[in-house]
This record gives structure tokens, C-alpha cells and sequence, in this order.
């Protein structure tokens, strides 16, 4: 018997080191007919490097080795106005840089801000004790800056990217 499929993160900041382990673990579950999806420890790369294709083509070698049969690296990465036009031609350009690795791997990037992707969920977010009942996603989540401050506004507490044990704010991830 197989197991699970593996997914090594790589991502920019601090905050979503722990929130993409929850992000993906979600994502298998609700999306994948229940999978359980092993999530390795992901690579933080601050976003001077994320930008430099050496730098990311590293750090995406050293998630493949994490990889043993089904799976693959996932890199997520903020969209900047001053070097994103399009997040699909700029993911599809960092992905053609790189060494074919032996396993599958995906760049996404978030048009402006990885919470935006949080804004389009606000519906799916209800059973969260920190999330407003009546919280319902914009039709545009992606289309302005701030997307921290607006999914604050369907939030019962202050938005906090991480929940840590000397905090009592809670994560959305």
C-alpha cells in the first residue's frame, strides 16, 4: 500500500509556514474526497529570494528530496504590484527557470495578497468561532489592496496571520 501523497510548501513569510500546513490539509480533505494529504515542513524563502530563480530553484530541490512517491513542491507566493501583472505568466516564467525536477511542482501566486484567497472563502469559514455569521465573500477578493483589513471586518476578533500559544487570537487557516 501507498501512502499518502506528499506535499513540500514553499512559501514567503513567517505567517504562512503554519497556515499552509492547515491550508493544505483542508484542501485534502474537502477536496479530495476526504484524502489525508502529509504536509513536510515547509521551506520559508523571504520574498528577496522568492524573486531570484537560483535562490528558488534551491529551495525547490531541497522539497522534492522531501517527496517519496505521490506528490510534489507547492510554491506560494505573494503578488506585488511592482512585479506582477499577471500571477499565471509570472508563476508559468519562475516555473520554465528551473531544473526539471523529478517531481511535479506548482507555482502559484496571489494577486496582491495570499489573504485575499481567505476573502473568497468567507462563506466556508462560518463554523470558525472568529468569523462573523453573516460573513460572506466580495465579488471581487482580489481586486484591492487590503484584503487583511476587509477579512478583518467579517471577523468577531483581530485577523492575526498565525495562532501562537501567547495569543488569543485565533488563526482563519
Amino acid at each position: 500500500m501507498t501512502g499518502p501523497p506528499v506535499v513540500a510548501p514553499i512559501v514567503e513569510g513567517h505567517g504562512e509556514v503554519k497556515a499552509v500546513q492547515v491550508l493544505i490539509t483542508r484542501i485534502g480533505l474537502e477536496l479530495l474526497n476526504a484524502t489525508f494529504v502529509e504536509v513536510a515542513q515547509p521551506f520559508r524563502l523571504d520574498s528577496g529570494k522568492m524573486r531570484d530563480p537560483r535562490e528558488l530553484g534551491k529551495a525547490i530541490r531541497v522539497q522534492a528530496q522531501r517527496v517519496s512517491g505521490r506528490g510534489g513542491v507547492l510554491v506560494l507566493r505573494d503578488g506585488d504590484d511592482k512585479d506582477v501583472t499577471c500571477p499565471v505568466t509570472l508563476a508559468s516564467s519562475l516555473k520554465q527557470g528551473q531544473e526539471a525536477p523529478l517531481v511535479p511542482v506548482e507555482i502559484v501566486i496571489a494577486w496582491r495578497e495570499y489573504e485575499a484567497w481567505l476573502l473568497a472563502a468567507a462563506d466556508s469559514l462560518h463554523a470558525h468561532p472568529a468569523v462573523r455569521d453573516d460573513a460572506c465573500a466580495p465579488a471581487n477578493p482580489e481586486g484591492n489592496r487590503g484584503a487583511k483589513g476587509r477579512l478583518e471586518n467579517l471577523m468577531l476578533e483581530s485577523y492575526k496571520e498565525t495562532c501562537t500559544r501567547q495569543s488569543s487570537r485565533r488563526s482563519l487557516t
